[in-house]
């Protein structure tokens, strides 16, 4: 039943029982040999033996990299890994894929574009799985404080306190029951704890596809399922990707971050917001399963309210949905939702609508501007809020479109009837879409006319286009390269380690998360042409900054950065904004600068959700906040027209914080 609420009281008490082969006692990892084996396996990625996937060399170096990253903290898993690694390097040898026959819980790894290191996530598989079939998959994303490997064990009944995960976050746990059917269960990792934006929510669908490689995952019975942390996630990705999934099942988790911040916003924060909460984003899911599960006593930062607030405006859009309510449950609710893999039973007739008559489409992001058939190709203000509703009915497809000046349609998906259909957009009468469309999008721009076929131009750097459209986070997408000033010895050491930071992202409690890190006599040709730059220092110390600063939105002077008529000259004055990179307009250029070195190192402590640009001061930067500027913010803030200028009044002061 679908558009109702279940109301449910169930918790099942389960005691978390380490397997076995933890409690065996590793020795150390050696160095040397694991040194020796990854150089021995480094070449077999591009070109690995007959038999063997490219995956399980990824893998068993993922194996290899693990075990030295935990031997500190976790010897004995540390040891373990390592074992492991060196006897399926052995099979590997003889020709034989050591992962084709492992099933219970497997760990992998993964070549992510955004880190130097390799990305971990773990998948379960039952007894009865068969390799030669398609398989449903649900990606189970954790809460805070966890990891994959840790949180797929929770899943799997083991119900450890939450006190306790950083101790147990590779710990081998007994499985208490076994995926039904041909199940995966995968648990990715979402680089730490990023809460599934940006660079987690890409590793989502990096560990999705590369699953898909290893076990042919049927991409119509993909589902999302996480709690707490994971909850936001399965809210954020769910709504703002709803098409690409068969169902989506958020379990404890705010589906607003404009509430789960609870700030009074500035307008830019709230836009950024806006483009990643399930609540502003609700008519994406009208044609995706929907059920999501909360406890009326969880008292925590995911509060009820939100929920309700949700399913207010699930009901106003006329979007369908299951809310099971528990009520005399708290946040702790996974057992009551799964119960033992009851939960996958009962999802075992859905799947994904690829051809729905009806799509509704919002969207303030280009990384999410498609549902369905339906796709922003381009928005006309970026990024307030686009808006598209498209329809088959009585041989018309009618679409209706708010801030959108250009149209991707994916006509292969449109349900044309056999008489083929009149396409009319805004009112606007385009052309006769025939009952077997071609698998080539059709590109429509808005003119003063109407609308009418069109190529997909400009070229980038011209247009905010996607891929090259800001704001600063969405440099997390990208690979990028952190470039430190030189040209003044006493301020390079202070350079290099902000630029060090920033490697290891300014998004907070990320994880395993690592950039390249060069001076700025280092920067090659291939640098700029494969990579986004973050240039870190004043145009004093910087070379590669000083040699683009003339062709920057944003000026850096000797007397001061210059946004617009406004000048801030303080010493302590520092600026971060991402553009088009003079040096190659395809790739962002991020600057963090100052009018001092100290004021450009100080630019790490903005917090997590920044316009296109933002000009601070010591103020500002004083106490790291976590997403917004809570207390202090910044000088001015904004983003750039959609042809990267300044847009008029650019620079004014932003005010005092609101209410906090």
């Amino acid at each position: 039943m679908r558009g109702s609420v279940c109301a449910a009281i169930l918790l099942v008490p389960v005691l978390a029982i380490p397997a076995q082969a933890a409690a065996a006692r590793g020795g150390d990892v050696p160095e040397d040999e694991v040194r020796a084996l990854d150089e021995e396996l480094a070449p077999l990625e591009a070109a690995p033996p007959e038999g063997v996937p490219a995956g399980t060399i990824v893998t068993l170096r993922y194996y290899l990299q693990l075990a030295q990253e935990i031997e500190g903290r976790f010897p004995d898993a540390a040891a373990r890994y390592f074992r492991l690694a060196k006897g399926m390097i052995e099979e590997m040898r003889a020709g034989v894929d050591p992962l084709a026959d492992e099933r219970g819980v497997v760990v992998r790894g993964y070549r992510s574009a955004l880190s130097a290191k390799l990305q971990g996530y773990s998948v379960c598989l039952g007894p009865s799985f068969d390799p030669a079939q398609s398989h449903p998959l649900v990606a189970l994303l954790h809460g805070g404080s966890s990891n994959h490997h840790l949180f797929l064990s929770v899943v799997l009944g083991n119900n450890v306190a939450w006190a306790t995960y950083h101790a147990n976050l590779w710990t081998e746990y007994e499985r208490r029951w076994e995926p039904p059917g041909q199940w995966i269960l995968l648990a990715p990792n979402g680089f730490g704890q990023a809460m599934w934006r940006w660079a987690g929510e890409q590793d989502v669908f990096d560990a999705i596809a590369d699953a898909s490689r290893a076990y042919g995952v049927d991409q119509d019975r993909l589902f999302l399922n996480g709690i707490s942390n994971g909850g936001v996630g399965s809210w954020t990705i769910g709504f703002r990707h709803a098409w690409r999934f068969a169902g989506v099942l958020p379990m404890a988790g705010a589906p607003s971050w404009r509430r789960y911040e609870g700030s009074a916003l500035r307008d830019d924060e709230a836009l950024l917001m806006a483009a990643v909460s399930a609540e502003e984003l609700a008519v994406n899911g009208a044609n995706t399963f929907l059920r999501f599960f909360h406890g009326d006593l969880d008292h925590g930062p995911m509060k009820p309210e939100f929920v309700l607030a949700m399913e207010r405006r699930l009901k106003a859009d006329g979007v369908p949905y299951v809310f099971t309510r528990y009520g005399e449950l708290g946040h702790d609710i996974i057992y009551a939702v799964h119960r033992r893999g009851a939960f996958l039973d009962e999802l075992e007739g859905v799947r994904r609508e690829r051809r729905p008559a009806r799509v509704r489409l919002a969207s303030a992001d280009y990384r999410a501007a498609r549902q369905h058939w339906v796709e922003v190709a381009e928005f006309s203000d970026y990024p307030v809020m686009a808006h598209v509703e498209a329809e088959v009915a009585d041989g018309e497809v009618t679409v209706t479109t708010e801030n959108v000046a250009a149209l991707r349609l994916h006509i292969e998906d449109i349900p044309v009837p056999e008489g083929g259909a009149d396409l009319i957009v805004d009112g606007s009468s385009v052309l006769r879409l025939p009952p077997d469309p071609p698998a080539v999008p059709l590109v429509l721009r808005r003119a003063a006319d109407g609308w009418a076929p069109a190529p997909y131009g400009p070229e980038p750097g011209t247009r905010k286009v996607p891929g090259l459209s800001g704001p600063l986070g969405d440099a997390h997408f990208e690979p990028v390269i952190h470039v430190y000033g030189t040209g003044v010895p006493e301020e390079m050491e202070e350079l290099r380690a902000a630029a060090e930071r920033a490697g290891n992202n300014w998004i907070l409690w990320i994880w395993d998360h690592e950039q390249r890190v060069v001076a700025d006599s280092e920067v090659t040709a291939e640098d700029i042409r494969d990579n986004s730059l973050v240039l870190f220092g004043t145009i004093r110390d910087n070379a590669v900054l000083a040699r683009i600063a003339p062709d920057l939105p944003i000026g850096l002077g000797e007397d001061g950065i210059r946004v617009g008529e406004h000048l801030f000259d303080g010493e302590d004055a520092g600026v971060r904004f991402i553009a088009p990179n003079p040096l190659n307009p395809s790739r962002y250029v991020v600057v963090q600068a100052g009018n001092t070195a100290e004021a450009a190192v100080a630019g790490n402590g903005l917090p997590d959700f920044l316009p296109d640009f933002v000009v601070y001061d010591r103020r500002t930067t004083a106490t790291r906040e976590r997403l917004v500027a809570r207390h202090h913010p910044p000088r001015t803030a904004g983003f750039f027209d959609t042809s990267w200028r300044l847009r008029e009044g650019a620079g004014a002061p932003v005010g005092e914080a609101g209410r906090r």
